[in-house]
């Protein structure tokens, strides 16, 4: 199901910062006007050299405003979260870009659905995202009645595969926008943007180098041309065929496993933590196969992406799922393995052969099953 849960490497937040001074030179000014906004705060997520920066304003009668230096990569997330719902889980968020100048961000309630402009690259979201937004209501649409059903129905087979097969159709279509910028725009530098969102949060190394060289390498050469670059390399060196890289993390008791300690077995790497709910629901399954298949040669490497202050959920989390097989983590805040293998989504794995080569990546329910069994049903 094309259902993914991002996570955000979140700081403290800096405080509010809604004042009324002239922007100074390479400053942006973000002002917003939402009237009919539920939000109390905004939050504004972006990069700063290294440091990933959380800043935060009241909204007052659905007015708020954020000011700072333009960073070097002006990709950033506004997120208006509805009372009692954190920032970092709130569906209610919209990506801008902070360049020098004002930004205004208007719309009526939900700040996923407004408009921003006054720069370049957000008059170029803006267009688009008129464009994909039919698409997006359609999927809000097709989930909240999924999730509307009895709870007996939505279980079964049937209700997740008309969801699925619904789903997926909106979701071509709005690739095909995707797809069609990319092919008209490729000297447009928010073409790396549009990128970013064809490929999608899990993107296949192949593809998405195929299509990052297709751009004018005037976009390829820019600062996040770079980033992406390094992000295609990185996906590459986990890509499939590649020797999985070896890494070593604690486990609950606190001794050290490493990867490598596993050769000789078809190991599958899940990525997942306790606060995930696709990850949770995945469980009662991979228990299943690997209950089915640990006699055969095949085991399971759970690396948890809890943080420390999350270490009694992770462990609570293993004892009411019941999982059986090994578990990592660093307990940090990017966990050095999810970079490594660039996860930036979860629940994502990858399926390794006994010699530690990478054979599949994100595999899950049928797909999984079917999988083993060609491997290990002889």
């Amino acid at each position: 199901m094309r259902r993914y849960l991002h996570f955000l490497f979140v700081l403290v937040p800096l405080g509010a910062t809604a004042q009324s001074k002239p922007v100074p030179p390479a400053a942006f000014l973000v002002q917003g006007s939402l009237p009919a906004t539920k939000a109390r705060m905004g939050y504004l997520y972006y990069k700063k050299d290294t440091q990933s920066i959380v800043d935060s304003a009241a909204v007052h009668n659905g007015r708020f405003q954020f000011k700072g230096a333009v960073p070097a990569l002006p990709q950033a997330t506004l997120v208006l979260p509805a009372p009692g719902i954190p920032a970092d889980r709130s569906p209610e968020r919209l990506p801008i870009y902070l360049e020098k100048g004002t930004i205004t961000v208007a719309g009526t309630d939900r700040v996923m659905y407004a408009a921003a402009e006054g720069t370049p690259l957000n008059h170029e979201s803006t267009n688009l995202a008129a464009q994909v937004q039919s698409f997006r209501k359609q999927l809000d649409a097709l989930y909240a009645a999924y999730e509307a059903l009895p709870a007996a129905e939505r279980a079964t087979p049937a209700a997740e595969a008309k969801l699925d097969q619904e789903a997926n159709a909106v979701y071509e279509k709005r690739q095909q926008v995707y797809a069609a910028y990319l092919k008209a725009h490729p000297a447009n530098p928010y073409s790396l943007y549009v990128l970013e969102s064809y490929v999608g949060p899990m993107p296949q190394a192949s593809s998405y180098a195929a299509l990052f060289g297709a751009l004018d390498p005037s976009v390829r050469s820019s600062p996040y041309g770079k980033v992406m670059q390094q992000r295609i390399e990185q996906l590459q060196r986990v890509a499939i065929g590649a020797v999985a890289p070896d890494f070593s993390q604690a486990n609950p008791d606190g001794k050290q496993l490493k990867l490598s300690a596993l050769r000789g077995e078809y190991v599958l790497i899940d990525f997942w933590a306790s606060w995930c709910a696709p990850c949770r629901q995945e469980n009662p399954n991979l228990v299943k196969l690997y209950n089915a298949y640990k006699a055969k040669g095949f085991t399971v490497l759970g690396v948890s992406l809890d943080n420390a202050q999350q270490r009694a959920a992770w462990l609570k989390a293993i004892d009411q799922d019941s999982l059986p097989w090994p578990q990592v983590s660093s307990l940090t805040k990017p966990n050095p393995v999810a970079l490594t293998y660039g996860v930036n989504a979860i629940p994502q794995n990858f399926l390794l052969d006994p010699q530690g080569r990478i054979l599949a990546v994100n595999l899950r329910g049928e797909e999984l099953s079917k999988k083993l069994a060609e491997l290990l049903d002889k």
